[in-house]
């Protein structure tokens, strides 16, 4: 199951305190356990590395006694080391169902957590990775956008492999509520080529509507034209989309890429949650 096994990974920042509130929803939808992590920087904490890391094992203690309340069960790490890297090792390890992570809706919390560390994490990452969003409410304080984010899902599709495992994945969440299908015409030589495309996707579309209907999902479907990472932004805001659903590569990424323009932009920019799905490798 998708949320069965959960790595949350926190930099005690506001935005990324507020994973916590989450948890209870991702609970609902089959969580059972959790990992906490908070990783002590070699380059931050510097010579007081191992005094830095018993800090934060205390500190990941005391949620971790929380969420046991709650029925889950809680194992708390700490490793040294850079914080993508030792992240992606330990939901690796684990065999996590879920990376949780945190931003804001407009860009980056924390340097050391969402800069270069969460696109090092994004990157990198053979698990899914669910960046939660937040509102800022004032001076260090933010307020999470998470609590019912699975009433109405946008899914971008290209038909890629990666796409199509994303679709699989997706399908088997229980309760889910309504989905939006879109997919996007990024460049035609011609207005004949476009609108070729556009009745080819709406075939597409409309033939996965209904795979989404047999199984008692609220689905609708929508073909555009011009950058893909904008229609999706755009999509999510008219539509009142409550997740972003994204894999992180597409059909026209070069494998050298290791994150996609698209999903990158998604992520950096969306003001709602993103799921963010790997590559398929086969």
């Amino acid at each position: 199951m998708l949320f069965d096994k959960v790595l949350l990974a926190t930099d005690y920042s506001p935005a990324a305190e507020t994973l916590f509130q989450c948890l209870p929803e991702l609970k609902n939808f089959g969580l059972k356990e959790v990992i906490l992590t908070h990783v002590a920087d070699t380059h931050s904490a510097g010579g007081n590395v191992v005094e830095f890391q018993k800090h934060n094992e205390r500190k990941l203690e005391a949620y971790k006694k929380e969420l046991e309340e709650l029925g889950l069960s809680v194992t708390v790490k700490v490793p040294i080391g850079f914080i993508g890297e030792e992240i992606n090792r330990i939901a690796d390890e684990e065999k996590v169902s879920l990376i949780l992570t945190g931003s804001r809706g407009k860009g980056i919390i924390q340097r050391r957590l969402l800069g270069s560390s969460t696109t090092d994490i994004l990157r990198k990452a053979a698990t899914p990775v669910l960046v939660e969003k937040c509102k800022k409410t004032g001076p260090n304080q933010c307020e999470a956008l998470c609590k019912q984010k699975f009433l109405k899902i946008l899914i971008p599709t290209d038909f890629s492999i990666h796409a199509d495992k994303m679709v699989n994945k997706i399908k088997e969440i229980k309760n889910l509520q309504e989905v939006v299908l879109l997919s996007v015409i990024e460049k035609g030589e011609t207005a004949e080529e476009v609108a070729e495309k556009k009745n080819d996707l709406k075939d597409k579309l409309s033939t996965m509507q209904k795979e989404f209907e047999d199984i008692n999902f609220t689905a609708t479907t929508e073909v555009r034209e011009g950058k893909a990472s904008d229609n999706i932004l755009e999509i999510a805001a008219k539509e009142n989309i409550t997740l972003i659903a994204i894999p992180k590569k597409g059909a026209g990424d070069m494998k050298e890429l290791l994150i996609g323009s698209t999903a990158d932009a998604v992520v950096r920019k969306s003001k709602v949650p993103v799921l963010v799905f790997p590559e398929e490798n086969s």
